[in-house]
């Protein structure tokens, strides 16, 4: 499938035409020193899905998901760099956050209180 320039999508939704999901994909050949929010980056080498970088919308922790193996993750991706990532993400670590990211949209799940209204997803 065809997706847009990153570029094109950022000046669709700086134009107002979009809503800017919570996240947007980016490919990278090895892992970021630095990652900003709203991104998910996907690392491929060689042609082949290796890994899934992210902060936690919650805590700002980083996140690390397998995408090759016998025990992964897959992602999807729209002509709009929107992901989709299956099954859900669970952060194991400090804050216990366990969601799905839909469509580039955060979908959290009901075992975990979402961030409260008017407090910033993060950090």
């Amino acid at each position: 499938m065809m997706r847009l320039p990153l570029s094109w999508v950022q000046f669709l939704i700086d134009l107002g035409l979009l809503r800017r999901p919570d996240f947007l994909v980016k490919d990278v050949p090895e892992l970021p020193d630095e990652f900003g929010d709203g991104f998910v980056f996907r690392e491929v080498r060689g042609g082949y899905q290796k890994w899934l970088h992210l902060k936690c919308p919650r805590c700002g922790e980083h996140i690390q998901i397998q995408l090759a193996g016998a025990r992964r993750w897959s992602i999807s991706i729209d002509w709009l760099n929107r992901p989709t990532v299956d099954p859900s993400i669970w952060q194991t670590g400090s804050c216990q956050a366990h969601f799905f990211i839909r469509k580039g949209a955060i979908d959290w799940c009901g075992d975990v209180e979402a961030p409260r209204q008017g407090v910033s997803r993060y950090v």
